[in-house]
């Protein structure tokens, strides 16, 4: 046994709790894990404080945001292999002349399906884990987490190459549960991750929020590159599935080496400005809400109205000219405009919010958030097949392109706006519960947003 070592970790949480105040009844368990790992001198000297090297931190942090979402973008982002998964399988009768073939019932509402699938644990989740998270240490939570979505993953890469025409309702189902447990596993990761950032100045925040949607423009990129050499879409399903799998290895093991680090463990320890305390004062709930509950709403605004047609109605927008059967019309249209355009708008509203911080009044953000409702029946409007009832009023292919530009680029700035203003109406110690308050709204907005998408396939 390392007695050495022993004794050094033994000093180390000697010399935070004598740093205490002794009429202030502390659980620092979560502090103890953490030093035992990792003591340094960096981190007990407040005079000195770590700096982030080579910005090392801030970079995991963009790529633990990226992992975050790593099931909902790379799943949805399969939109071929689902449809080739899916397809109508049955025999056709050959010496009748038919109209081009129509979308199965399970092609047409499977994308609706898996939002519901990714939204509901979500929020339970979330919710668990704000209420008792605490029971957890947050090391084993996120690791644990990222485990339980590296397992789910690798059986959801392993079906690719499964031949299920035969069993589409079972794989369906297998499908569903696979995405469940994903779901639910990213949204303990997600809670923890928002409340590690939390500790950190703004701009660690910001990463992890940019992440999130970085994420999406990468899968995007990996469909639209195997489709570009021809992939199957079972081959290009595996590909990205298997980028995804990395990711989350790789999230996996970045964590861990984040504990050998000054910088981090500085701010775990000691939280923003060396206010250890106040992590641990009681957190009033009530109080918190009181004062974010309009950006709580704005989040739950922004999210609900954003999956109410992304990606659920928006997959099933076809380009004006696809009877032509040039590539962009029959195979690129969908891949671009849908996943990598909205990513990439997205994404652009978050950078350009970071940097305005416009506009900062609460009852303005909340206004913006609901106009933004006017998009829904605009992208109904456009080109999606099938449909039965409403018209298309928004056929070229410019028009529906302007439409989701405009309403990615607003979803990632209020988005920001809405992360970094909350934050910034609450004391330091409360951050991490507001955090995980606008999390939790976030999460209901997108169930709600769901629910609401599967409704409006139907009108269509």
């Amino acid at each position: 046994m390392d007695t050495t070592g022993s004794i050094n970790n033994e000093a180390c949480v000697d010399a935070i709790e004598n740093e205490i105040n002794e009429e202030e009844i502390i659980d620092d368990s979560e502090e103890r894990e953490l030093v035992t790992d990792s003591c340094s001198t960096k981190v007990l000297d407040s005079s000195e404080l770590p700096v982030d090297r080579y910005r090392v931190v801030y970079i995991l942090f963009y790529l633990f945001g990226i992992t975050s979402l790593v099931p909902w973008n790379f799943l949805i982002t399969a939109n071929d292999y689902w449809m080739y998964k899916f397809r109508d399988v049955t025999p056709k009768n050959l010496t009748i002349l038919e109209d081009p073939p129509q979308k199965s019932q399970f092609q047409a509402e499977f994308t609706s399906y898996l939002n519901v699938a990714t939204a509901i644990p979500n929020l339970i989740f979330l919710i668990l884990n704000s209420l008792y998270g605490h029971l957890v240490s947050l090391k084993s939570r996120l690791q644990g987490s990222l485990i339980v979505v590296t397992l789910a993953f690798l059986v959801t890469t392993a079906l690719v190459q499964v031949d299920t025409d035969e069993w589409q309702n079972t794989f369906f189902i297998i499908t569903m549960v696979t995405v469940v447990i994903m779901t639910a596993a990213s949204a303990v990761f997600i809670g923890g991750l928002v409340g590690i950032a939390s500790r950190f100045s703004k701009e660690y925040m910001a990463a992890v929020v940019a992440g999130q949607s970085l994420g999406g423009i990468i899968a995007a990129i990996a469909q639209i590159i195997s489709l570009a050499f021809k992939i199957s879409p079972l081959h290009s399903a595996l590909i990205y599935f298997i980028i995804a799998d990395v990711m989350v290895i790789s999230s996996l093991v970045s964590y861990a080496m984040l504990y050998k680090i000054d910088f981090f463990t500085h701010h775990i320890l000691r939280g923003c400005g060396g206010m250890a305390t106040n992590r641990h004062r009681e957190v009033s709930m009530l109080l918190i809400l009181k004062k974010i509950w309009v950006y709580a709403f704005s989040i739950f605004a922004v999210f609900g109205i954003s999956m109410a047609v992304y990606p659920g109605i928006t997959v099933l927008v076809e380009s004006q000219n696809k009877a032509s059967g040039t590539d962009w019309n029959t195979i690129f249209f969908v891949p671009v405009v849908n996943y990598l355009i909205f990513n990439c708008g997205d994404y652009s509203g978050r950078l350009v919010a970071g940097f305005f911080l416009i506009p900062e009044n609460k009852w303005i953000i909340a206004g913006s958030s609901v106009l933004r409702i006017i998009g829904v029946p605009m992208l109904m409007l456009c080109n999606a097949r099938p449909r039965h009832r409403l018209p298309v009023v928004f056929a070229a292919d410019w028009e529906y392109i302007a439409i989701m530009l405009a309403f990615a680029f607003t979803n990632g700035y209020l988005t920001n706006i809405v992360m970094i203003n909350a934050t910034r109406k609450v004391e330091m110690h409360e951050r991490e519960k507001a955090s995980s308050v606008l999390a939790t709204l976030l999460a209901v907005g997108l169930t709600a947003g769901a629910a609401v998408g599967m409704l409006l396939v139907r009108l269509l």
